[in-house]
């Protein structure tokens, strides 16, 4: 216990772990949150409750934060009743957190305090994320800010954008409001190397969408001219506003890597939007759906595929040959056939991961995998499988990791890893529940597994194992 205490009480573990500061009544909850104490945190949060102003918390904030002493690099207020002494007294002390990297705002009210606006200014400041669930004027001075993470329900929000999309490398951007969406064409991303867009109307907030708010082309010149060097795309389109009225807009992004598309419908306008972005390495289109014909894409230097849900087996791809990741969900009934669709369609795959399957594996889905010469990696994740999976598996002697995450799984499992999966160094068993349940006079125990595999590190993260050894009627969980 002595060595306990000492190590939660360390500088280091102080320093390193998240502070916060929240309580539900006027009670002296915060007696132990000192001058000191605060001085020597990196990351503090500020949770409101009814009650978040305490005279003690509001004295040793006011004590600590304008000295200059605070180490704080990540400070989140977190502030969902009107809180405006503490508010007022972390934001006016911001030029004096000499080391803060990260803050983040999140107010579901407005400031009084501020009359003339809300004023953010830190000279370090790096990432900033910013929740405004009332109309709020603010002025960023943060000449080092290169993430900011926005949501917008006001025009006031897309003020602050405008205003410094000129200095952002990241930027993830969250439109309650249809409205505005058009807004964001006439900002300056000369440094932009991220863009996440989501759109999901507030229902809580009034809005008639209008046809277009660009009425041509050349007023959002400067912006199909900066996003040129436009690394990473990510759209979440959940109102359907892009596809019709701006996506082509992106089409000007001619150095973009990786591209997210989700909750669109696959026809023929995205894919040949999709097919524009020739250096694409990275595509994802989870959460699409296809109006019932095959998906062609030519894509020559894509690596890594995130395919929809529910998508057919059949996949004419064209000029897919150097893919090395795919990553698939499907509905598909007869697994076997769908697995050797995927090994004749990507043949040099070395990741292959198999998510969220509405039926089980089948025993002999894996038994044309040995048909991906270059395989290194398999994930199995949430769904269950095959208690002959690999009974029915040919050796696979490339394969050299194996996860499986949210499984409910049995012995055979492991029985055949060290014939089928001679060269396997790592085994994860995550968040699963494992039966090492065996008829035979050996029982398979983790220990017989290492002794077989001695070259594979095997973990069993948040997994339940249950074993049919004396005295285990109950589940014991394994540490792995």
């Amino acid at each position: 216990m002595r060595r306990w205490n000492g190590i939660i009480n360390s500088d280091r573990y102080l320093r390193q772990g998240k502070l916060v500061l929240y309580n539900y009544s006027k009670v002296q909850f915060f007696s132990g949150v000192e001058v000191g104490l605060l001085n020597t945190q990196r990351n503090i949060e500020f949770h409101s409750s009814a009650m978040l102003d305490t005279d003690e918390l509001l004295m040793t904030v006011a004590e600590a934060f304008p000295s200059g002493d605070a180490v704080a690099e990540c400070v989140d207020l977190f502030l969902r009743s009107d809180h405006e002494q503490l508010f007022s007294s972390v934001i006016m002390s911001l030029p004096n957190l000499h080391q803060l990297k990260s803050l983040s705002i999140l107010a579901n009210e407005g400031f009084k305090t501020f009359t003339n606006g809300l004023e953010i200014k830190n000279d370090n400041v790096q990432k900033l994320k910013l929740t405004f669930y009332q109309n709020t004027n603010c002025r960023l001075i943060t000449p080092k800010l290169t993430t900011l993470n926005l949501v917008i329900r006001y025009p006031s929000d897309i003020t602050l954008l405008n205003a410094i999309s000129h200095q952002l490398k990241d930027l993830t951007v969250n439109f309650q409001s249809k409205d505005l969406v058009a807004k964001l064409f006439f900002c300056n991303f000369e440094k932009l190397e991220r863009l996440h867009l989501s759109i999901a109307n507030d229902k809580y907030l009034p809005y008639m969408v209008t046809p277009s708010a660009v009425s041509n082309w050349n007023e959002i010149k400067q912006f199909t001219e900066t996003i040129k060097t436009l690394k990473i795309l990510e759209i979440v389109d959940k109102c359907n506003m892009l596809r019709h009225t701006y996506l082509k807009v992106f089409v000007y992004a001619e150095s973009l890597t990786h591209l997210t598309v989700n909750y669109i419908i696959l026809d023929s306008t995205i894919l040949e939007f999709i097919s524009n972005f020739k250096k694409l390495q990275y595509l994802n289109l989870v959460g699409c759906s296809t109006v019932g014909e095959p998906v062609t894409l030519d894509l020559p230097n894509l690596r890594e595929l995130l395919m929809p849900y529910k998508h057919y087996s059949t996949l004419p791809c064209v000029n897919l040959s150097h893919l090395t990741t795919l990553s698939y969900s499907s509905s598909q009934k007869n697994h076997a056939q769908f697995v050797q669709q995927i090994t004749k369609t990507f043949t040099n795959l070395k990741t292959l991961k198999l998510l969220n399957f509405d039926y089980e594996l089948s025993p002999t889905c894996f038994q044309f995998l040995d048909q991906l010469k270059h395989l290194e990696s398999l994930t199995i994740s949430d769904m269950s499988v095959s208690n002959q999976l690999f009974t029915n598996c040919p050796t696979l002697l490339t394969l050299q990791k194996l996860k499986l995450w949210t499984v409910v799984t049995e012995i055979s499992l492991l029985e055949h890893l060290s014939n089928k999966l001679p060269n396997l160094y790592k085994l994860n068993i995550d968040n699963c529940f494992f039966y090492i349940v065996s008829d035979s006079t050996s029982q398979l125990t983790f220990n017989e597994l290492r002794r077989r595999l001695p070259r594979c590190r095997i973990s069993t993260i948040d997994t339940t194992v249950f074993t049919n050894e004396q005295y285990d009627q109950n589940p014991i969980y394994i540490p792995g």
